[in-house]
């Protein structure tokens, strides 16, 4: 069926719903309203369903049929309204849905091509593969990466794939959180980088979730800092910065003429 005809059928079924809720609903109750305002009669819910139930019937009699149709006719009206907002809706998530498709591809693509100055791969932030258990040490290995690219050109840290491009997925980093699920990652991600970056540098990391080969994978968009960006411990500061495919510690010197460098 054509995107046209969707349209078409998801208006129609909108006008159709609609003007049924009005004539059978909304039709019958109004009647039931009237005749309480001109009957002068008290009103209580007791009443109401005893006059609802001699009133039901004659609602669709021929004598009705103008308060019928002109509540018809208003219902007909708002399924056109209701049809238009399904469709515009409808739109809106074909349009996000084929986006999401392309970013995907995008992800697949960079994992494709491997790791570069602007890309690096990590297996977890705190499930360590070789010990099979949690290592809250990685989360530091996560820091440096990040402070690397924010001190260079800025880049893309893919997390849930391995050193070879393999998708391994987030599960078993999810399960050595509280919240066990992708909000959980991310607000255990800005942890990382405000406690061991600072607060300012929470702005410049854009934080993203993907589904590849059935698994979730997070990307990292890093934007690159104006000013150097350091991991701090309780006992070292230290500045690092992405160099080829990797990220390097420098010195207090070579911090100092790296930066002079940037400058120019």
């Amino acid at each position: 069926m054509s995107y046209t005809a969707q349209n078409i059928k998801t208006i129609i079924v909108q006008i159709v719903i609609w003007a049924g809720v009005f004539y059978f609903l909304v039709h019958p109750f109004t009647m039931v309203l009237y005749w309480f305002e001109y009957s002068n009669t008290t009103f209580s819910f007791a009443l109401f369903q005893d006059v609802l139930k001699t009133r039901f019937l004659d609602s669709f009699t021929f004598d009705m049929r103008g308060m019928g149709g002109i509540l018809t006719l208003l219902g007909s009206f708002l399924g056109i309204i209701s049809g238009l907002f399904f469709r515009t809706i409808k739109r809106k998530n074909r349009l996000i849905g084929a986006q999401q498709r392309l970013l995907v591809r995008d992800i697949e693509e960079l994992i494709e091509s491997g790791e570069n100055e602007r890309v690096e791969f990590k297996s977890s932030i705190r499930y360590d593969y070789y010990r099979k258990a949690t290592n809250r040490d990685l989360e530091r290995v996560i820091a440096k990466t990040i402070t690397g690219f924010m001190n260079a050109k800025g880049g893309k840290l893919i997390i849930g794939v391995d050193d070879d491009g393999n998708v391994l997925g987030l599960e078993k980093d999810f399960k050595t959180l509280k919240h066990k699920n992708r909000d959980g990652y991310e607000r255990e991600l800005f942890r990382i980088i405000s406690t061991q970056l600072g607060h300012e540098a929470c702005f410049s990391n854009h934080i993203s979730f993907y589904k590849l080969n059935g698994e979730d994978v997070c990307v990292i968009d890093i934007e690159p800092s104006e000013k150097p960006i350091y991991v701090s411990d309780t006992e070292n500061t230290t500045f690092y910065v992405r160099t080829g495919n990797a990220t390097y510690p420098l010195t207090v010197k070579e911090a100092v003429n790296y930066l002079e460098t940037r400058k120019l």
